[in-house]
């Protein structure tokens, strides 16, 4: 006992007596509670210590200014997707300045890693760079420092990164004054500090790497990014919400239904969407028709129990009659239907319906029909496989040794794109440009 009272008074002595200590101990257990709901184990400690970071530098600024607010709402470090990757906390706001937290050893005086994402990339960078020294031992932390936005951009062109996508810069060179933030929070204006602006070419850039990622994400196994990816490859991933989305998920689940759903999400990324939303009111972009499908205006469709596979209006009004028989299915007369021939070890045909649901639930729905077109030919099997941004939706199954066919429809907000994806058995396979809806 005596021991430790000993080595609890040698680290308080070792403070600098210039820092404004914030006790901790009351956020402790709301901290520890926080980094608990993290999927990834090996994570829990660096978001415990964002936690300490974010409720120190909160007590901070209300002791020293309660006109202040400080808005954590979408804290980084409340957003477990990036709390996972960043080791800083970021998306804070005071008034109309951003401001980033770097968490620190309390008693560490000598460098400061700062992760480049919050540096290098516009859409993590912030006004003020802040140092929250946190000894989580003690329960204590301090404001150890304070750098602008064009300060550290100065210093950090004197800088390479280091292997593990930091940036370390001596605490020396920080501003050791942050009562000075409280005064730039209140007399300066956000615009006095320029931010960079986020560049159009993201998808681009995606683009490219879009084949190494669908290799390297799988096998990162909770390992940070810089271990497994290049700069370029993870400046992708770290511009990406939806990728970053598809990380957090990953943790701790099956691997070979997370690379299929990875392969449908690049795709949505990075290709062109068809806007649905136009062909209701009869203004078929050009997509329509450089990608092949055929639109079946409604002056043509009629009701009919004989099919004729060479004329898709009445081979589809037969294939909704049937499905009509045996589900309930409504289609709205607005609705608008395609339909597209495509080869793929034989000849199939795929009907497309899109129509809107109700204004009160505010979405749309896709409908989607497969069926070969020649029976006649050597039965071979299909899957039909629809994706959204989140998940894997829906997969069917075709085997064309009779005259079937298969189905599927999913249901959306109008922010969602959905993906469809025809294999073969023999692994070949067609992935649809994504279909969005734009009112």
């Amino acid at each position: 006992m005596d021991n430790f009272i000993s080595d609890l008074t040698n680290d308080l002595f070792e403070v600098d007596n210039n820092l404004e200590i914030i006790n901790l101990e009351e956020q402790v257990e709301p901290a520890f509670l926080i980094s608990e709901k993290i999927n990834n184990q090996s994570r829990k400690w660096q978001v415990y210590f964002q936690c300490l970071a974010l409720f120190a530098f909160e007590e901070w600024l209300q002791e020293r200014e309660p006109r202040l607010t400080l808005d954590k709402e979408n804290s980084s470090t409340l957003q477990y997707q990036y709390a996972n990757l960043i080791d800083a906390v970021f998306n804070l706001k005071v008034g109309n300045f951003k401001v980033c937290l770097i968490p620190c050893m309390l008693l560490t005086n000598e460098e400061v890693a700062i992760p480049r994402t919050v540096i290098d990339l516009p859409e993590y960078t912030a006004h003020f760079y802040v140092v929250i020294g946190v000894d989580e031992e003690l329960e204590i932390a301090a404001v150890k420092g304070l750098l602008r936005y064009d300060q550290l951009v100065n210093i950090k062109a004197e800088l390479e990164p280091e292997a593990d996508w930091n940036y370390y810069i001596p605490l020396l060179q920080f501003n050791q004054e942050v009562d000075e933030l409280l005064l730039y929070l209140q007399c300066l204006a956000p615009t006095a500090i320029l931010l960079p602006e986020i560049p159009v070419s993201r998808r681009d850039i995606l683009r490219k790497v879009q084949t190494s990622l669908l290799n390297l994400l799988p096998q990162l196994n909770n390992r940070p990014l810089w271990e497994v990816l290049t700069w370029e490859q993870g400046k992708a991933v770290l511009t990406t919400p939806l990728l970053i989305n598809w990380l957090y998920q990953s943790i701790n689940q099956n691997t070979a239904a997370l690379t299929k759903h990875l392969s449908d999400l690049l795709q949505i990324l990075t290709q062109q969407a068809v806007n649905v939303g136009q062909w209701l009111v009869n203004q078929v972009d050009d997509a329509v028709q450089t990608l092949s499908w055929q639109l079946i205006p409604a002056s043509q469709l009629r009701s009919t129990f004989e099919s004729n596979q060479s004329n898709p209006v009445e081979e589809l009004e037969v294939i909704l009659n049937d499905i009509q028989d045996n589900n309930q299915l409504d289609i709205p007369p607005t609705a608008v239907r395609v339909y597209q021939d495509i080869r793929l070890d034989k000849l199939l045909r795929l009907y497309a319906i899109i129509w809107s649901l109700p204004e009160e639930e505010n979405g749309w729905t896709l409908f989607l029909v497969l069926k070969a077109i020649n029976d006649n030919q050597s039965a071979c099997r299909f899957t039909l496989r629809v994706s959204d941004q989140i998940e894997v939706l829906d997969e069917e199954e075709l085997t064309t040794d009779d005259n079937s066919y298969l189905y599927t429809q999913v249901e959306g907000s109008y922010d969602d794109k959905f993906l469809a994806t025809l294999m073969s058995e023999t692994g070949e396979n067609i992935a649809f440009p994504p279909f969005e809806f734009i009112q």
